[in-house]
């Protein structure tokens, strides 16, 4: 080797040596890889027969929950409820961070009034998420303007057929 060369070092050879166990092959015999079947619970009690004036109580026990967890619907409100939680986490830690902004710009400069501007430029970023899941319920603009025209076309068809 000369001035300036590089020795580059040669990769090791593992070839010859045997790996004692497959780390990336699954283990079908595990207990956690067996397949779950979930099964409705038979009733504890036989119903009895309604009466007149029949109310339910407050204690009575069903079977199964009034939604069932595959139907579109409960799917749909799973979502939006979901959307719902994640965006009041959202709006929290901008609360929070918010105040500590002002905190800091009240303690560290106070002739200066630096804060309003990132917390008026995150406000109006966590606008969209607010509105998406409060008032649109979890819908895409899309869907809302999708259903709003659909709502005046039925409305002119209705027009249409009152002038004939």
């Amino acid at each position: 080797m000369g001035k300036g060369d590089i020795a580059v070092p040669t990769p090791a050879d593992y070839s010859n040596q045997e790996s004692s166990k497959d780390i990336f092959t699954l283990n079908t015999a595990d207990p956690l890889f067996q397949q779950k079947t979930f099964e409705k619970q038979s009733p504890k009690k036989a119903p009895k027969p309604r009466t007149e004036n029949f109310r339910p109580s407050a204690e009575q026990e069903y079977s199964g929950s009034f939604y069932e967890a595959t139907s579109e619907s409960y799917l749909k409100a799973r979502r939006v409820a979901e959307l719902k939680f994640n965006t009041i986490k959202l709006a929290i830690a901008f609360a929070v961070i918010s105040t500590s902004l002002v905190a800091v710009d009240l303690i560290l400069y106070p002739d200066l009034w630096w804060s309003q501007w990132p917390i008026g430029m995150w406000a109006f970023v966590i606008a969209f998420p607010l509105f998406k899941s409060f008032i649109f319920r979890g819908q895409d603009l899309r869907t809302v303007i999708e259903r709003r025209l659909h709502k005046m076309a039925l409305r002119e068809v209705e027009r249409f057929d009152g002038d004939l």
